[in-house]
């Protein structure tokens, strides 16, 4: 077993069963590359803004796969939670800071507001009047004090007829307004081209762009990084393997989620197969059959 860098994690776990290890490689697990990091400042940036009569809030878009999903988890988790405090008048009360969402799948109010009060546990009837729901959502994300609202894969919600579409993005635009928060989507570059047809990717949403890795220093030093998260008692060295990395991005595509795949089916080849090590057989997204 080499002495190398390992996180504390993955050094707890080269002791353990192969069914252990193989678990933990499949898991989830957060490198703050620098897009990422930079994505994350950003957002807390407008997090901590005092309120507002108008909060400019943001669109990141890119391909899919690319790790916007990732990058809105993470700050969610960061800020999830409900604070208890005690008001001017000695009452306790509660707050939810943030609310984490997938868009609805066409440009509809009724589902938006359905989506929102479930995120905040408000029962309610779907079949609820829109108006009624607006009520409960700004009723309550305000005595809630809520600061952001993250809604993810906001293409969904930016298709079909061109008028809804622009009522659905006109809603949003007034919920910030009304309650002083910021709201910030994620997208592919649908949501971008959807969105830069009434200015609103300018004025109200501005963009971001999550790139595809190139094959370079910075992608080596994720996948360098990433490896020393995985229980594998043989250094496989994957960054300075020119046949390995090059692979690795072809197979991607330049795409982190599909890096991230492709280093966990390797990872747990390598556990089954008794190597230890990652060998450039191992990287492939699906088997020959």
């Amino acid at each position: 077993m080499n002495n190398r860098r390992l996180t504390k994690k993955a050094k707890e776990y080269l002791n353990k069963s192969d069914d252990e290890r193989i678990k933990l490689c499949k898991s989830d697990v957060w490198i703050g590359y620098r897009a990422a990091v930079t994505l994350l400042e950003t957002l807390e940036e407008k997090f901590s803004d005092p309120p507002q009569m108008r909060h400019e809030g943001l669109l990141i878009y890119g391909d899919s796969n690319n790790g916007k999903t990732a990058i809105l988890r993470k700050f969610y988790d960061l800020h999830n939670k409900t604070i208890e405090r005690e008001n001017e008048h000695g009452d306790i009360v509660y707050e939810i800071p943030i609310i984490y969402l997938q868009a609805p799948n066409s440009p509809n109010e009724s589902k938006l507001y359905s989506y929102i009060l479930d995120e905040l546990c408000i029962p309610h009837k779907g079949t609820e009047k829109v108006l009624e729901k607006e009520r409960l959502v700004e009723h309550y994300l305000d005595k809630l004090n809520t600061k952001m609202i993250l809604i993810d894969e906001i293409h969904s919600a930016l298709t079909g007829n061109l008028t809804k579409q622009r009522a659905f993005v006109s809603d949003l635009k007034q919920l910030s307004n009304k309650l002083s928060l910021t709201i910030v989507l994620a997208g592919t570059r649908e949501a971008h081209a959807a969105l830069s047809i009434g200015s609103e990717t300018d004025s109200r949403f501005p963009s971001i762009e999550l790139p595809r890795w190139s094959n370079d220093k910075k992608f080596r030093s994720f996948v360098a990084t990433y490896e020393t998260c995985l229980p594998l008692k043989e250094a496989s060295n994957l960054a300075t393997n020119t046949q390995i990395i090059n692979t690795l991005y072809h197979q991607s595509e330049g795409l982190i989620g599909r890096t991230v795949n492709l280093l966990k089916k390797a990872s747990v080849k390598a556990i089954k197969s008794g190597r230890e090590k990652i060998i450039l057989e191992d990287i492939e997204y699906l088997p020959t059959l």
